[in-house]
This record gives structure tokens, sequence and C-alpha cells, in this order.
């Protein structure tokens, strides 16, 4: 080969070989820093955690520390139709390996009143997902913020494991209340069965001894911001989504320095004091029998008369001959009931005489005020409609319903009706009668 030649064929591969990937690898490294590129990244990774969680996800900014190693600053997630916050994460960390995944959130704050649309990105766009799935994730948190509309709770060292199991996937979830000096933690278990034909989800909360704030999902729960601000729950709650139905167990927990003042609002009745909610025996699922059963208890406060005269009158409860003509409220030391709920029967018994320092007063006693006996409980037996009555002033036959009354015609099935007690034995009077036999003011007739 002539030396002229083999000098070209020396600049060709120099040029082809050294100075090209040169230069394509300064203009990558160069357009990568460009402002815009770093806009188009950011962008396209919003598009599709969007489209994953069903979400409207915006970021702060994206880095790359590592190749298997994605860093988001700012993070915010927002309802898609009416832009209301969900959540916001100052730092997420995601690491992704053949065999596992590791993410870290730095200070996550959610939403009460958006926790559905977080449960729906977790449940159905994730644990409902095999895909998504098939490896273990392991996910920490620092100080994660629960804010409510009557209160904020904050949870300290939050640890995930999720692991793929034969039948699904399962769960584990442990956090401790940042209120706490010591480490004792909560523990939540999710378990996805795909065994079956259709799939069920199983999810499990026991807090031990730590008691947690109900304030905290005040806004997706209504009903326990009628439990009042400070109320607490400690035990184990148990929960069942199968086929678009679901079931609760809430047996063996207690709700405590429940505000007896807000439980009552809205009714034609005042009930003040604290009081605490023990529940033995608690199965719920709508359009089932419902079954609880457990005590109430509370300290000092006030009932109004009227309310002692309504229980009297609905469930034949016995008033104090001394106080029953008083039109004030009156003043209780102690408040104690056993009720037992089973179908359409109801059962409320006075267990005054088992508190402390109560211990001589009679049996069935519900409220005592200076080791007397204020009101004691009726017959044993009865039907949970003569409760909801006692609650209104004015007597209806017919059950009131209201915003007050709408939960309980989810959980409570109706009692049975006897025909007979209506017009006797006979059929209902008709409302629409033949015109043969008018009396009256002359017809109008068509001119």
């Amino acid at each position: 080969m002539h030396e002229r030649t083999r000098r070209a064929v020396a600049r060709l591969l120099f040029v082809l070989c050294c100075a090209m990937p040169t230069l394509v690898t300064m203009f990558v490294v160069m357009v990568t820093f460009t402002p815009w590129f770093g806009t188009y990244r950011r962008e396209r990774l919003e598009r599709e955690l969007s489209q994953r969680l069903g979400l409207l996800v915006e970021i702060g900014k994206v880095e790359y520390p590592a190749p298997a190693t994605v860093r988001l600053t700012n993070v915010r997630l927002l309802e898609p139709e009416t832009k209301a916050k969900v959540a916001d994460v100052y730092l997420v960390t995601w690491v992704t390996t053949d065999d596992k995944t590791a993410v870290r959130l730095s200070q996550p704050e959610l939403q009460s009143s958006m926790l559905p649309f977080a449960w729906r990105a977790i449940h159905e766009r994730f644990l409902c997902q095999p895909d998504l799935t098939a490896v273990p994730v392991r996910m920490a948190a620092d100080d994660l913020t629960i804010h409510s509309r009557t209160g904020s709770t904050t949870l300290r060292d939050v640890d995930t494991w999720l692991r793929p199991v034969e039948s699904g996937v399962e769960a584990m979830i442990q956090c401790v209340p940042a209120d706490r000096s010591d480490s004792a933690a909560v523990h939540i278990s999710v378990v996805r069965n795909r065994a079956d034909a259709l799939p069920s989800t199983d999810w499990t909360m026991n807090t031990g001894d730590v008691p947690l704030n109900c304030s905290a999902i005040a806004d997706y729960f209504p009903s326990m911001k009628k439990l009042g601000p400070d109320a607490t729950f400690q035990g184990t709650m148990r929960w069942r989504l199968h086929d678009n139905r679901w079931s609760i167990d809430l047996g063996s927990s207690l709700f405590a320095n429940v505000d007896l003042g807000e439980l009552t609002q809205g009714m034609s009745h005042r009930l003040t004091g604290n009081s605490s909610i023990r529940l033995e025996r608690c199965q719920i699922e709508p359009g089932q029998e419902l079954d609880v059963s457990g005590t109430l208890t509370g300290g000092a406060g006030f009932v109004s008369q009227s309310l002692l005269t309504a229980l009297r009158r609905e469930l034949q409860f016995e008033i104090n001959p001394a106080i029953e003509a008083d039109i004030r409220d009156v003043a209780y030391e102690s408040l104690a009931v056993r009720f037992d709920f089973f179908g359409s029967g109801m059962t409320l018994v006075g267990i005054c005489n088992k508190q402390r320092g109560f211990e001589r007063l009679p049996q069935d006693i519900v409220f005592a005020s200076n080791g007397v006996p204020l009101l004691a409980s009726g017959p044993t037996q009865q039907s949970w409609v003569g409760l909801v009555r006692s609650m209104w002033a004015e007597r209806t036959e017919a059950l009131p319903v209201s915003t007050q009354t709408a939960w309980l015609f989810e959980f409570l099935p109706p009692p049975q009706s006897n025909g007979s007690e209506i017009h006797g034995a006979g059929s209902l009077p008709p409302r629409i009668t033949a015109s043969d036999d008018y009396q009256g003011t002359p017809a109008i007739k068509q001119p």
C-alpha cells in the first residue's frame, strides 16, 4: 500500500473512531446540561408517573446521581380533576437493582381529606398490578405527617417491606408516633390474595400499647370527627375488601377521650363529658347483621332532663324521682353502660356498680352522682329503634331519617314489623275511592 494511502486510511480511522465519538460525547454532555433538556426529562417523568398513579404529579427537580439512582425534589401529588393537593414530598430517592427496589421519602405530608386518592394509587395502581410487585420493595420515610382540619399527626421511623408471595403480595409497615419517647411501634400488614377467582385485600393494624389520634383521619372518616379532637384509638383493626364489598372487625379495641358533647352534637338533647368505648366484639359489614358489644364508661358531666325522659319513654328506663321534676341539666359523676347489638336486637345494661368508688350502687344503674342513682336501665332485650327515637324530643311513630341517622340504616337491619299493629289485623284503607257516593262541594266540570 502506498504511503499516501496509508496516511489517508489512518486519518479516516482517527476521524471515525476518535474524533467523531469525542464530538458526539461532548455534544450529548452539553445537551444534557441545557435547561430545556432538563425540562423535557422532568415533564416526561411526570407524565409516566401520572399515568401509573392516576394522580397529577409535579416534580421540582430531577437528578441522576448514579446509573441506577433517581432523585426527585419537591414532589407534589394532585387530584386530576380539582387539582386539590393529595401529598407533598420534599425529597424522593429511588434506587433500582435487578432483584429489589429501594425508595426513601424525606418529609412526606398527606392530606387527610385526600386519603381515598392516596389509597387508590397504592392499592389499585400498585398492589393490584402483578408486574409492579414482581420484585421486593423496601420503602422508608422520615417524619410522615397527616394533616386534617382538626389536627395533625406525625409518624417517625416509617419502614415498609413489600415482597411477592406464591398467591399474591404482602406488605409490612411499622411506624412510631413522633410524640412517643420510646420506640413502641404500630404494625400494619396488607395482603393482596390472588389465589381465589376474585382477588381480595386484607388490611390489619395493631397498635399494641400505642394510642393513635383519631383526628388524623377525621377528614377521611367523618364519623371520627364526632369522637372529638382528643379521641384516640388503641387495639386491633381488621379490614377486608373483596368483590367491591368491605367488612371491618374492631374487636378488642378501645376508643378513649371521646367527647360526648361532640358525639351527640346535632341531636335534640345535651350530654357532656369524656368517655371511653371499649369494643369486645365488633363485626360490621354493610347489608349484613350488625354484631357489636362492649362498654361505654365516663366521668363527670351533664345530661339534659329531656334525654332522661326520652330514655324512660322509649326504653323504659327508670329515673330517680328526686330529679324527675327538675328541668335543668343534671350533673353526674359516673356513666357506665354495657351494650350489645345483634341484628335488630339491642341490650343496654347499666354497670355503674362495677366502677371504682361506686361499688355500693344497685345493679343496672346508668348514671350516678354522689353515690345516688340517677337513671337505671330497663328491660334487657329491645330494638335499636327505641335508642334512635330517644335522641329526638318529639315522639313519632316513624323512625326519623336525617344526616344524624343515615349511617344507622347502612349498618343496622330494620326491625321486623308486626302487621297486626296497624289498623288491627285488617288491611289499610284505600286512599283513592270511587266518586259515586261523592258528597261535598259541586264537582269541577269541563266547560
